[in-house]
């Protein structure tokens, strides 16, 4: 029916009349309700217009307080979309307040699995990296591959056919201002390179408890080799070492929570003589000094490796396809994040130390 009077309208026919004794006939229907309304819209004058747009989301808002489930959610998602574009500021945020009281179990969903077993040869080699090292300096900075594994497009597309479900999720804390995604146009790549990110964690672990089982470091050791002058200096190295401490403890809430920040320290130090992080104050603006994700994406203009500030970000500030962990750790919007992930937080750390201990070489000399 509305297809059919919207074929009237394109050909120049009056349909108001019609349209909107059908928007009044399907009432009981929201989807049909909102389709004439919409056609009205186009046929009436400019006045009446705001008038309808404000009809349209509160039909859609009146559906979901009716209905349960993913088509309760559906129906939010919808009128929140529409109070946007039609600038009804009042009935967006009703509707963006619905969803963030949205409890994902109500959905009805079946979150569908099978558990991957990564080949025991992957571990071994894991392992004999880190036996391959004259001391525990070394060890440290061998945890991190240069380039990043999982950052290699040709390797992403090695792991094509395993991802090819939709994906959808559910921000339950409400809709929270952030930063744009990766730089990459490819979804479907970008989602590979999560996966290889998190395959790429469980090694990472066992590297790390490798370490522990060959050197045994007491925090003392631990600090030492973290040191530097410049980047992290004594008190802020031996917060990092607590972190490794409470990793091999099992502790890995404690352990997250305490390596983000100095992650955050480490990069600002690395870029502070490189790039520009701090923008001055000017009229009625205050100054600003970049944030995480800011810092991140400055890495390759101050001559760091781009694939491994793809994986950074991926890892601690992409909220719309990455782990997004500083975020949801930072910010308490997760349980206690998994083993291998809290290990890839350490990597970043130590990947990011080993250029300022001069193990690996930029383009910018190491400050």
């Amino acid at each position: 029916m509305a297809s059919l009077l919207d074929g009237l309208r394109v050909q120049r026919y009056n349909i108001a009349d019609l349209a909107e004794r059908a928007a009044h006939r399907y009432a009981h229907d929201v989807h049909a309700h909102v389709d004439f309304l919409k056609l009205l819209r186009e046929e009436v004058p400019d006045d009446r217009r705001p008038r309808i747009d404000t009809t349209i989301v509160n039909a859609l808002l009146h559906a979901a307080d009716s209905d349960t489930g993913f088509r309760r959610h559906h129906l939010l998602t919808r009128a929140a979309t529409e109070a946007r574009d039609r600038g009804l500021s009042e009935l967006r945020v009703r509707a963006e307040m619905a969803l963030q009281q949205t409890d994902p179990q109500s959905l009805g969903w079946t979150r569908l699995g099978r558990p991957l077993t990564l080949p025991p040869g992957l571990f071994a080699g894991a392992r004999a990296h880190i036996d391959a090292a004259a001391d525990l300096t070394e060890a440290l900075w061998r945890t991190a591959q240069d380039p990043h594994p999982a950052m290699r497009e040709q390797d992403a597309h090695a792991l094509d056919g395993l991802l090819r479900l939709p994906r959808t999720r559910i921000n339950t804390a409400g809709p929270v201002q952030v930063a744009p995604p990766v730089d990459a146009d490819d979804d479907h790549l970008v989602q590979l390179r999560v996966y290889g990110l998190e395959l790429l964690g469980h090694l990472v672990a066992e590297q790390l408890d490798r370490i522990q089982e060959r050197f045994d470091p007491d925090a003392a050791e631990l600090t030492g080799a973290l040191i530097h002058e410049a980047v992290l200096p004594p008190a802020r190295a031996q917060i990092l070492a607590d972190a490794f401490g409470y990793f091999w403890l099992g502790e890995l809430d404690a352990a997250a929570c305490i390596a983000l920040p100095q992650v955050e320290q480490i990069l600002r130090q690395l870029l502070r003589s490189r790039v520009s992080i701090v923008s001055v104050s000017k009229g009625q603006s205050p100054g600003t000094v970049d944030q995480l994700g800011g810092l991140i994406r400055s890495m390759p203009a101050a001559g760091y490796p781009k694939d491994w500030s793809y994986a950074l970000e991926l890892l601690l500030v992409d909220s719309d396809r990455g782990m997004n962990l500083r975020n949801d750790v930072c910010h308490g919007l997760i349980d206690t994040p998994p083993k291998h992930r809290v290990a890839l937080i350490l990597q970043a750390a130590l990947y990011l130390l080993s250029h300022a201990h001069g193990y690996r070489s930029t383009a910018a000399p190491t400050p």
